[in-house]
C-alpha cells in the first residue's frame, strides 16, 4: 500500500570520520536507516530525491542534521535498491524527523511511492558497530545479511574483528547491528573494493584463509547467513 511510504525521511548515509590508522577494526560512529524498495522507474526515484534535496526544506534538513543520503543498487535481492541515511547520533536522527515534516518531503514520498512496487518495502534502523577502512572510497560491495543469536552478539563481534584484522585487504569492511525493523536480520557485514575484480579476488582470498576457517568454525553454531548481495552506489546527496 502506498501509505507504507509515509515514513520519516531519515534516509541518511553516514560518512563517519576514519582515523589515520584505518587498517584495524575500530568502533563505528554512526547510526542510520535503511529503506529497501523495488523501483519501477529508478530514474524517477533519483529525480524525486534531487528535487527534495534542492528544496528549502531539504537544504535545511541537510544543513542542520549533517545527514548524508545514498541510493544503493542491489543484485541478489528481491528488492532493487535501498536508501541509507545516516547520522552521527540518535539526537541528529530525532532532529531529522522533526525537520522532515514539510510539504516538500510529503511530495517526495508520494513520488517515491508512485515509482516503486507499493507491496515491496521494508526498513531497518542500524548502527555501524565496527569498521575497517573507509567505505566511502569503495565503488562496489558484498553485503551479507545475518542472523546471530542475541546472547552471542558480543562473541560474534569479537570473532568477526579478529578474523577481519587477520585477513586484511585493500577495501573496507564493516559490521552493522540492526536494532529494529521488518524484513528482519540481526546484522549485516560488508566488504568493499574499488572494482568488481578486486572485490572478488579479495573475497576469494579471505574465504581460503586459515583465519576465515577458524572464524566459520567458531560462529557457525549461532550465526546464519541469510543472503549475499552485491551493492553499488547510484548517487549520494
Amino acid at each position: 500500500m502506498k501509505n507504507i511510504f509515509i515514513f520519516i525521511f531519515t534516509l541518511t548515509f553516514c560518512a563517519s570520520t576514519i582515523s589515520a590508522d584505518d587498517h584495524k577494526v575500530m568502533p563505528g560512529n554512526e547510526v542510520g536507516e535503511f529503506h529497501y524498495i523495488k523501483a519501477t522507474n529508478p530514474l524517477n526515484v533519483v529525480a524525486a530525491t534531487d528535487k527534495f534535496m534542492a528544496s528549502e526544506c531539504g537544504k535545511k534538513w541537510k544543513s542542520e542534521t549533517g545527514a548524508n543520503v545514498v541510493l544503493m543498487q542491489l543484485q541478489g535481492s528481491g528488492m532493487s535498491h535501498f536508501f541509507y541515511v545516516g547520522y552521527s547520533d540518535y539526537e541528529k536522527m530525532d532532529l531529522g524527523q522533526k525537520l522532515s515534516n514539510c510539504a516538500a518531503n510529503f511530495e517526495f514520498l508520494q513520488e517515491i511511492g508512485a515509482n516503486t512496487h507499493d507491496d515491496m518495502y521494508f526498513n531497518r534502523i542500524g548502527e555501524l558497530s565496527l569498521q575497517r577502512g573507509d567505505w566511502t572510497k569503495d565503488a562496489v560491495f558484498f553485503k551479507y545479511d545475518l542472523n546471530v543469536e542475541p546472547a552471542k552478539a558480543g562473541e560474534y563481534a569479537a570473532a568477526w574483528s579478529k578474523m577481519t584484522n587477520a585477513v586484511g585487504g585493500p577495501g573496507s569492511q564493516g559490521l552493522v547491528t540492526h536494532i529494529t525493523g521488518n524484513g528482519y536480520a540481526s546484522h549485516f557485514a560488508f566488504v568493499g573494493a574499488s572494482s568488481m575484480s578486486e572485490l572478488t579476488s579479495e573475497t576469494q582470498g579471505a574465504f581460503a584463509s586459515e583465519a576465515f576457517a577458524e572464524f566459520a568454525a567458531e560462529v557457525g553454531g549461532y550465526r546464519k547467513v541469510q543472503n549475499v548481495m552485491m551493492v553499488t552506489p547510484v548517487k549520494g546527496w
